[in-house]
């Protein structure tokens, strides 16, 4: 198949899927983008956003459990795949968030990776060291999401892009600067990515910044200003992607990055970007639909 070809069949699949997403099918995991029996049900209309981490955790994640690919010997350093039914070498690693500490692990991810897979990608869904676990934090948890990039390198016929949200996106990004590893591009939502001026702010996530750095900026400068982001060179193509009313990680945190490479999405929170029955997380669809392709085009 031409790469013009599965362009298009994918982008079917993913108007396909919006409309799928929304009456339940893949959030079950029973129905894929391809199914036939899909097509002849009335597709329901978006839920309200925005959405909390609970309702995240009320979706269903599927009954047939996904492939899992070790790439480390801790017991965290590990993959799930989500094959694409369609046939693609675009290869997505998933990095989730939870303020990088081991109190939030990846469960809740898993209908978004489902999603994703059913809108035509090949989807690998992290678990990494995080504060509390052994190893974790700095720089523990950066160098696990190099080492998974690396695994899929390896395992696939194409580097993967990085999709991170919140503090997933923070080390999706961290990873997608560094020039050395095989990667296509980068997607982060909601993502943290200056670490100082991120401690400064109340919250729970905002007070995990010194656990996951080992003390506050005076006492380790160094470590701030080698894991924000916000001042990197990104050789490949990027975008960021922002809840209009997100009370986790504000419009500040986009500081630093080009307007073109950023877009801040009307009434959506934090976690809508991620639930895929929200119209937010249809436009992140949008998005990457747009930057792979701008990947590829630029490959040619």
């Amino acid at each position: 198949m031409t790469r013009g070809g599965f362009h298009h069949q994918r982008f079917a699949a993913l108007l396909f899927l919006s409309a799928a997403i929304l009456v339940g099918w893949l959030g079950s995991g029973n129905v894929s983008a391809s199914s036939p029996e899909a097509t002849s049900s009335k597709a329901q209309p978006p839920i309200p956003m925005p959405v909390s981490f609970q309702d995240l955790l009320a979706l269903p994640i599927g009954e047939t459990p996904p492939q899992t690919v070790i790439y480390g010997p801790a017991p965290q350093q590990t993959l799930l795949h989500f094959p694409s039914a369609l046939e693609t070498h675009v290869n997505l690693l998933l990095v989730h968030g939870g303020c990088w500490s081991n109190a939030y692990d990846r469960q809740h991810a898993i209908p978004m990776a489902r999603a994703l897979a059913g809108a035509g990608y090949n989807v690998w869904l992290a678990e990494y060291r995080r504060v509390g676990d052994p190893g974790g934090g700095w720089p523990g948890s950066v160098d696990d999401i190099a080492s998974a990039t690396q695994k899929i390198a390896a395992l696939s016929e194409e580097p993967p892009w990085l999709v991170g949200h919140s503090a997933g996106g923070h080390l999706a990004l961290l990873t997608a600067a560094d020039p050395t590893l095989p990667i296509k591009g980068v997607l982060a939502l909601a993502a943290i990515t200056n670490l100082a001026t991120y401690a400064e702010q109340e919250g729970s996530c905002p007070s995990m910044v010194a656990e996951f750095l080992g003390g506050p900026p005076e006492s380790h400068p160094d470590r701030y200003t080698l894991a924000t982001v916000h001042n990197k060179t990104f050789l490949k193509p990027m975008r960021l992607i922002l809840g209009e009313v997100d009370t986790i990680v504000g419009p500040d945190q986009l500081t630093g990055f080009a307007e073109t490479n950023t877009k801040i999405i009307a009434n959506s929170g934090h976690f809508d970007l991620i639930h895929p029955a929200t119209t937010a997380f249809g436009q992140v669809l949008k998005t990457l639909e747009d930057l792979t392709q701008t990947g590829r085009n630029s490959d040619d």
